[in-house]
């Protein structure tokens, strides 16, 4: 079964006042109306500001903290987005709307925990509300509690019996419980209101082509791909059914491009080898399989921590050698995460504290927390490889003198490390090309 993903469902919904702009606003509501105006013109750092001047003038003013955090959330600032909602949420709790971004920001996070009690407070004090029970669905999901997250999808259908999306999400959660007769009859439901909706097309297509029911698969698929080019799992789905009906030509394009999309789909390149191999290609076949072989060993390193992890899924160091391993073969979100699972396991895991601000730095995001954890990381255990982190996530941050004193720090207590030198001469390499 391929990785499932979430169809799109819209849960952000910010409604601003249509007021008038006033050039000379100085009251924080006049900021705040100008605030409004300046987002729906798309200007998002000119409200920013003067959402910030509002605040300014009037620090308890609820409404300009929450439009300022859900513009934070829409630039994907989620730091800055939590502070400036949970400011507004500890000035007034009852601005539900907020409440309610606050946890599409916890979802977003990963924080899943978080979004879902967010959520569950606000089901009781708004039990019809859609929003909140798609919400919560879409939490329960991706945190795999798949019966709490049929039950949610099944109560927002009950709200809005023709939600394409929330079917299709239903069904996939069906598929997670290896129920697929419901899932094919949820599927088909969506597909009935929205026939060209290509999660839903490529699920029910890949269901049809584990059963061996070929044609119906084939079709499905075929519009999945159609609808959505880049569905990756879905074309090559449809490269397995094409092998299956010996139309190796067709079937050998579409692994080419599964694998130009995804670069390490190990079932790719073993399939398009088989396939050249029929066509005759066989040096081509041979190519693509040497290929096979490597990522299949890189495969079997990722899975064999995986299985560690599921046998010891309290062991902080199992966490941290699973999100190395992602890490050594760039899969960046999947390190992150394994990262932060360490932390929740174990919230003085120094190590892990200087993987994670490692990883942001090369992000370039959430470069704060990256000084924060560098720091945190540095005073549970002073390895000067903490104070290297530091300099480097402060040079990223423009921080000079900051970057400067951490480097120099750290050469200080070991001055023969190579990595240090290279990293000062690049911190006074700026400094040349800014003369």
């Amino acid at each position: 079964m391929f990785q499932k993903g979430l169809s799109s469902i819209v849960f952000l919904c910010v409604v601003f006042m249509n007021t008038a702009w006033n050039a000379a606003a100085q009251t924080p509501q006049e900021l705040y109306t100008r605030g409004m105006q300046a987002v729906r013109q798309g200007k998002h750092q000119q409200a920013i500001q003067d959402l910030q001047r509002a605040v300014t003038v009037q620090p308890d003013y609820a409404k300009a903290h929450a439009a300022l955090g859900t513009i934070y959330l829409q630039l994907s600032d989620f730091p800055a987005a939590e502070k400036a909602l949970t400011l507004a949420l500890n000035i007034n709790p009852d601005l539900l709307q907020a409440e309610a971004n606050l946890a599409v920001l916890y979802t977003k996070t990963k924080r899943l925990d978080d979004a879902i009690r967010v959520y569950q407070n606000l089901i009781r004090r708004q039990p019809e509300s859609l929003q909140v029970r798609l919400g919560i669905a879409s939490a329960y999901q991706q945190a795999e509690r798949f019966p709490e997250a049929i039950e949610a999808y099944l109560e927002s259908l009950k709200r809005s019996p023709n939600l394409a999306a929330a079917m299709t999400n239903l069904a996939s959660c069906y598929e997670a419980i290896e129920d697929n007769a419901q899932a094919i009859h949820y599927y088909k439901a969506a597909l009935a209101v929205e026939p060209n909706l290509p999660m839903a097309n490529g699920n029910l297509g890949a269901i049809y082509q584990e059963q061996g029911e070929l044609d119906k698969a084939l079709p499905l698929l075929e519009t999945a791909i159609r609808q959505n080019p880049h569905f990756t799992a879905a074309r090559y789905r449809l490269g397995l059914v094409l092998t299956k009906k010996r139309e190796f030509q067709r079937a050998a394009a579409e692994y080419q491009r599964v694998i130009a999309q995804q670069r390490d789909h190990v079932g790719a390149y073993y399939n398009l080898a088989q396939a050249l191999f029929r066509l005759k290609k066989r040096e081509e076949g041979k190519r693509a399989m040497d290929a096979y072989h490597r990522l299949n060993e890189i495969a079997q390193e990722i899975d064999t921590r995986e299985r560690a992890t599921l046998m010891e899924p309290s062991n902080p160091m199992q966490q941290y050698r699973l999100g190395l391993v992602y890490a050594k073969y760039g899969k960046i979100t999947e390190a992150i995460s394994a990262f932060q699972a360490t932390l929740k396991l174990d919230g003085d895991a120094h190590y892990a504290l200087n993987a994670l601000a490692r990883l942001y730095i090369l992000q370039k995001t959430q470069l704060q927390d990256a000084v924060s954890y560098a720091k945190k990381a540095f005073r549970l255990s002073p390895a000067p490889q903490y104070l290297q982190t530091l300099a480097l996530v402060h040079f990223q941050m423009g921080a000079r003198e900051s970057a400067l004193k951490a480097i120099h720090t750290a050469i200080e207590m070991e001055p023969e490390n190579e990595a240090f030198q290279q990293t000062l001469a690049e911190i006074q390499g700026l400094d040349e090309k800014a003369k």
